[in-house]
C-alpha cells in the first residue's frame, strides 16, 4: 500500500506564522533603537511592492530582515497595501453591480464612433534588440571592430531588449540616452538576465520626443562602472 499524503496547514497560515515568529525574534534581538542604517519608508515600499529595480534593493531586504523596526514598518506598510487591495476590489465589485444595473433598467447608450475610441487608445510599443556583444565600454575609435556600424533605431516607443557583452552580470541597470553634450534626453531602468546566448537587458524607452542624431547609450548598476555605447536614431 502507498503513503497517504497527510494536509498540512494552508500556506497562508503558514506564512503568517513564519512572520510572527520572525517578528518576535527581531524584538529581542536587533532593536536598533538608533536606527543605524536605516533605510526610508520609500525604501521600504519599494521592498513591499518588489519591485526589483529599486537602487540597492537587495541590501534594503537584507537590512528589514535584520533590523526590528524596519521589520515593523514592512509589516505596517504590507498591512497597509492589502487594505487597499481590498478596498479596490470592493470598488471595482461596486462598479460591475451598477453598470449591470444601468445596462438593465438606465437608458440606451448613446452609440460612438469606433474610430474615435481607437484615437484615444494608445499606440503600442515596438519591439526592438540592441546588439552590443562585440563593443566594448568606451566609445573611443579603438573600442569597436572598424567593420561595425552603430545600430541604428527609429524614434518610437520601445519594449527593449539590449544585448551587453560576455562578462557583464545580472542584476538592476539604469539606461540613459545621451546626446554628443552629455545630456540625458531619455531614461529608463530595467533588469539583465542571461537567455541562454547573451546577456540580455529588457526595458522600455519612449524616443519619441528625442531628436535624431546619434547619440550614447550609458548603462550602468549599483554594482559596475558605467558602460558607453554608440546609437542612431533616426
Amino acid at each position: 500500500m502507498g503513503n497517504k499524503a497527510t494536509c498540512g496547514p494552508p500556506a497562508r497560515r503558514i506564512e503568517k506564522q513564519l512572520i510572527k515568529l520572525a517578528g518576535e525574534a527581531l524584538r529581542a534581538n536587533c532593536r536598533n533603537p538608533e536606527r543605524i542604517g536605516c533605510p526610508g519608508p520609500s525604501a521600504v515600499e519599494a521592498v513591499v511592492g518588489r519591485r526589483l529595480e529599486y537602487p540597492y534593493f537587495d541590501d534594503i531586504v537584507d537590512h528589514i530582515a535584520a533590523c526590528a523596526p524596519c521589520f515593523e514598518e514592512y509589516n505596517r506598510q504590507r498591512r497597509r497595501q492589502r487594505l487597499r487591495y481590498t478596498g479596490l476590489v470592493l470598488l471595482s465589485c461596486l462598479g460591475l453591480l451598477a453598470l449591470a444595473l444601468l445596462s438593465r433598467h438606465g437608458p440606451a447608450e448613446r452609440p460612438y464612433p469606433r474610430e474615435s475610441a481607437a484615437k484615444r487608445a494608445p499606440a503600442p510599443a515596438l519591439t526592438a534588440t540592441l546588439d552590443y556583444r562585440n563593443w566594448t565600454t568606451d566609445r573611443s575609435e579603438q573600442s569597436r571592430p572598424p567593420t561595425t556600424e552603430p545600430p541604428h533605431l527609429t524614434r518610437e516607443r520601445f519594449d527593449l531588449t539590449i544585448m551587453l557583452p560576455i562578462g557583464t552580470e545580472d542584476g538592476s541597470f539604469t539606461v540613459q540616452f545621451r546626446t554628443s553634450t552629455n545630456e540625458s534626453v531619455a531614461e529608463a531602468t530595467g533588469t539583465a538576465t542571461w537567455d541562454g546566448k547573451a546577456e540580455a537587458l529588457k526595458i522600455r524607452a519612449d524616443l519619441r520626443n528625442v531628436s535624431a542624431g546619434s547619440y550614447t547609450v550609458a548603462i550602468q548598476s549599483r554594482n559596475s562602472s558605467m558602460r558607453l555605447y554608440p546609437l542612431v536614431l533616426e
